[in-house]
Order: structure tokens, then C-alpha cells, then sequence
């Protein structure tokens, strides 16, 4: 077997891979903000984005979205530097890696529950060597050929990144083991999925969650990684103090939800 060639960081293209938003304003020191969408309109992701946030997070665990409609939403982020998360289903391999070759920055991963789990993640998800993953370089984030070959596997490497959600709690006493990993970006507390498991339903601000909230955060920064949740607007800097530097507030749902009921309550205010 020939000797592993080194990538190189520069490119044989003047074309290179987008960096990452949410990891330039993290190298920096600062905290990168999430809008998040359930619907699936490139329309509502250009909107989104016009509001500058790092990134955008689009679903397809949970939502309808199809591959097509996530690549749009993807493509209406980039025209103002935003990244696009997705969360991925939990299925094959090309359900991790077609998101990133569509060039979203970052993929959401969930129900990571131990080492073991997260180390296939980390194989399917990273180039070697640190990982296993399959490439192609021929899709929409290696410019469809015009990246260097070995100037992509670097920098997707550097440049993309996968947060590991952490919302069971068999997955707490794996927590360090995942965290220390090589290749490994961030953990990402769900504290609703937690909340169920542990029979305290939607009570995320239940003194047994918010010990989880600061044992994440605290384990992440402790190794080097991205602590992620989700947060409401009143509680971003007691979030931010507790060491999470991704934080995503709100959907797009919320928002449209809120402006039809305020609506339709106003024709009742007006009409008695």
C-alpha cells in the first residue's frame, strides 16, 4: 500500500470550498445565532437570512422537506454568507453526506447515544484520515469538479462540521467519550426529546434538564467543542454565560403561528 499523500491547503483551482460562517464566527470567539425553519419555501430561508444570522437549521427528520426544497433553502442562505444546518434522518450513509455535497455547512445529527454511535458518524461524515467518508466532488459544494480534489478533502474537512445532538439519557454516560473524539465538532443538547424521555414532557426549564444544559456545555468546552441548544429569547445571555457559543431561537412556524392568532384576535378585539 502507497503512503497516505498529504492534502494540500493550496488549491490547484482558483475555485475553493465556501467556509463556514457558523465556524469563522466561533474561531473568533463570539457566538454564532440559528434561525430555525420547518417550512420548506427557499422564499422563507431568503428572508431568514436577509436577517443575517449565521446559519439557518432545515429538517428532514421531522419535516416534509424534500431533497430538492432543501437545496434551494441551501442556495437562498449562500446569496447573503449564511450557512445552512440540516438535521439529517438516521439512515444511510448518502442521508449525511448528500447535505454537505449540497453545500450545507453543518449537518445536526440526532440521537447520538454512545461512542460507538458517534464514531460512525464521525466516519461517515469525515474524510480520512480522520474519517471514513465518501467523496464524490462533482455537487454543488465542491463547485462541480472546479475544487481541487486534494484542496477538497482539507478543507471539507476544516470547513464542515456536525453537531451531535444529545437528547436521551442513556447518552449522558457516554458524554466524555463523545466529546473527546477526534473529529467530533460539537454537541448539541435537545432538551425536548430529553424532557419526554426522562417523564418530564416540554418541562425544559425543570431543574433535571437545566443540570443537563450545564453538564453539555460544560463537557463540550472542556474538550474543544461547539456547545449547541435551542433558547428563548429571554434566556440567550444566561446561555451564552453557561458556555454555548450555537444557539438557535425561534422558527418560522412560531412566527407565522403568532401573526394569525394576533390577527384573528384583533378582528375579535375590534368586533366584540
Amino acid at each position: 500500500m502507497s503512503q497516505p499523500q498529504p492534502y494540500a491547503a493550496t488549491p490547484a483551482s482558483r475555485f475553493r470550498l465556501r467556509p463556514s460562517r457558523v465556524l469563522r464566527t466561533i474561531r473568533e470567539g463570539k457566538v454564532a445565532r440559528v434561525l430555525k425553519l420547518n417550512t420548506s419555501d427557499a422564499k422563507v430561508a431568503e428572508i431568514f437570512a436577509a436577517a443575517q444570522p449565521d446559519a439557518i437549521w432545515v429538517c428532514m427528520e421531522h419535516t416534509s422537506a424534500t431533497w430538492e426544497q432543501i437545496e434551494n433553502q441551501i442556495r437562498a442562505a449562500k446569496l447573503y454568507d449564511v450557512d445552512t444546518l440540516l438535521r439529517v434522518s438516521r439512515g444511510s450513509y448518502s442521508d449525511y453526506i448528500r447535505g454537505y455535497e449540497m453545500d450545507a455547512a453543518g449537518l445536526i445529527v440526532p440521537h447520538v447515544m454512545n461512542a460507538d454511535d458517534a464514531r460512525r458518524v464521525r466516519d461517515i461524515t469525515k474524510f480520512a484520515p480522520v474519517g471514513k467518508r465518501a467523496v464524490d466532488g462533482g455537487n454543488n459544494d465542491a463547485q462541480f469538479t472546479r475544487v481541487g480534489f486534494l484542496d477538497y478533502l482539507e478543507s471539507a474537512n476544516r470547513e464542515r462540521f456536525a453537531c451531535y445532538q444529545i437528547e436521551d439519557p442513556e447518552a449522558l454516560e457516554h458524554l466524555e467519550a463523545i466529546a473527546e473524539m477526534d473529529g467530533v465538532d460539537c454537541l448539541f443538547f435537545g432538551p425536548g426529546d430529553y424532557s419526554v424521555a426522562t417523564g418530564i414532557p416540554g418541562q425544559i426549564q425543570h431543574p433535571d434538564v437545566k443540570a443537563v444544559r450545564k453538564r453539555i456545555a460544560e463537557v463540550a468546552r472542556k474538550h474543544g467543542k461547539i456547545a449547541a441548544t435551542v433558547v428563548s429569547r429571554e434566556l440567550i445571555g444566561e446561555y451564552v454565560d453557561m458556555g454555548y457559543n450555537l444557539l438557535s431561537v425561534g422558527a418560522d412556524v412560531i412566527a407565522l403561528a403568532t401573526y394569525a392568532d394576533e390577527s384573528m384576535a384583533a378582528f375579535d378585539r375590534a368586533l366584540g
